[in-house]
């Protein structure tokens, strides 16, 4: 939502499903049915968990975020104000008044001094993070292939299958090529298709399912912050 979303990712990212529960005051129930003024969907999770979430993830004020919630804030704003404060250490509140209409979150970003290597590292160690939860592989080892210029969802898939396998997951990518997919590859090395499925206590928050609880701004290189 990584990839604001972990990032967006995560919010990601990553990312940023209704919230799917009642909440305690109808502004806040309005902001958790509402897909924001972009049409941005927020993630399936309650609001109470999803302001505990950006709070915990990011290092900033819950109550902040509630009032953003509250406010019906653009969710690409809450996230990419969120990470923002991370990296600046200013308050959320402090950053989320920087963005305006005629202020854009990159504009917000270079006021801040924060550089386009600054949050793409925080993006990938959110995406990181993401990944190496589920088991299948270590967080410095999903570092080093991102950097590397591997796509999570391939990492992802070969972390899967390295360890079915019980092979190197560079070894694992090696088989992946532009003209085959994760299931040949897993035909390749004698793999059943099923070892490609998320985990049972992952479902629902696959990072490329569009539900995966991941907050956060999205960028890329020609981009550097969303607008």
């Amino acid at each position: 939502m990584m990839v604001g979303v972990l990032a967006g990712a995560v919010l990601t990212v990553g990312g940023i499903g209704l919230l799917s529960t009642q909440v305690n005051t109808t502004a806040t129930a309005a902001a958790a049915e509402s897909r924001g003024p972009r049409g941005v969907q927020p993630p399936q999770m309650n609001a109470k968990d999803l302001v505990k979430h950006i709070a915990e993830q990011f290092g900033v004020d819950e109550t902040q975020v509630q009032s953003a919630l509250e406010e019906q804030k653009d969710f690409r704003d809450i996230g990419q104000a969120a990470m923002l404060a991370k990296l600046s250490g200013k308050s959320f509140d402090d950053v989320l008044s920087m963005k305006t209409d005629s202020n854009t979150w990159r504009a917000v970003g270079n006021q801040l001094g924060i550089s386009r290597e600054q949050v793409r590292e925080a993006r990938d160690d959110m995406m990181a993070q993401h990944l190496c939860q589920r088991g299948d592989i270590d967080k410095d080892t999903v570092l080093s292939l991102l950097k590397d210029g591997y796509q999570p969802q391939d990492i992802e898939m070969a972390a899967r299958l390295a360890k079915a396998a019980d092979k190197d997951i560079k070894d694992v990518l090696s088989y992946k090529k532009i003209n085959n997919r994760w299931e040949d590859v897993a035909q390749q090395l004698g793999i059943e298709k099923t070892a490609l499925r998320p985990h049972r206590r992952d479902r629902g928050m696959h990072p490329m399912n569009g539900n995966e609880q991941f907050m956060g701004p999205m960028s890329d290189d020609t981009g550097y912050f969303c607008e």
